[in-house]
């Protein structure tokens, strides 16, 4: 290699860690784990144990984050499939509009779920083909019978709710402190929800309502 090449080369490694180093400092897509509201109501422990195991990664508020979910631009990639997920459906902030269990049966049985990369990276999410029809069973019960009414846990009032559904529904698609900039009446803050929901922000009708309160006495004209 010529003394130029090797110059350019240089330049060119340099100026690529510099961005690197750049892109760390930005305040986006950042890895955090929001309090668990509630869960549903499981048909047996066993489920819950193997839904930790191959699901809570993405769809839960107990993320394990990898290192590289802390490195940018990967982290990007990490925390918006998580954050997908949970707007999908979210063990640890649950409600009856929630994906229903044949949805999620039908995603384990055709290997749509856990997300292939996923499971390259975390083998240990790789489940047998007994303990997939086990977890199938058991999502189908949690999901769609027991599942229809979750149990909240102790010390999660309106207010928290509130803030959490702020952050786990509206900032899949910009930032939450975007609400904290804003000052609307109820009336404005119900016509924002609104919007939100007709452009697929995944709220039920029982989340609208505590969101809508939550925004209309914290920033409200």
């Amino acid at each position: 290699m010529s003394e130029k090449l090797k110059e350019y080369a240089l330049k060119g490694a340099g100026i690529a860690v510099i961005v690197l180093l750049l892109l760390q400092a930005l305040p986006f897509l950042q890895p955090d784990n929001p309090p668990v509201v509630n869960e549903p109501v499981w048909d047996r422990p066993e489920t819950r144990v193997l839904a930790k195991r191959a699901c809570f990664d993405c769809h839960s508020n107990e993320t394990v984050w990898p290192w590289y979910a802390r490195v940018a631009p990967m982290s990007w990639l990490v925390v918006y499939d998580v954050r997908q997920g949970r707007a999908a459906f979210n063990f640890s902030n649950w409600h009856a509009g929630d994906m229903p269990g044949r949805k999620a049966d039908e995603e384990i049985r055709t290997g749509k779920m856990p997300l292939p990369r996923y499971l390259l990276l975390h083998p240990e999410a790789r489940l047998t083909d007994a303990e997939k029809a086990e977890l199938r069973a058991g999502l189908l019960k949690t999901m769609t019978d027991k599942g229809r009414e979750a149990t909240a846990v102790t010390g999660k009032d309106l207010t928290e709710a509130g803030a959490i559904l702020l952050y786990a529904r509206c900032s899949v698609c910009h930032s939450a402190d975007r609400a904290k900039r804003e000052r609307k009446s109820r009336k404005q803050w119900e016509e924002t929800v609104t919007r939100m929901m007709a452009n697929g922000a995944l709220l039920s009708e029982e989340e609208k309502v505590v969101l809508i309160d939550y925004l209309a006495r914290t920033y409200g004209q």
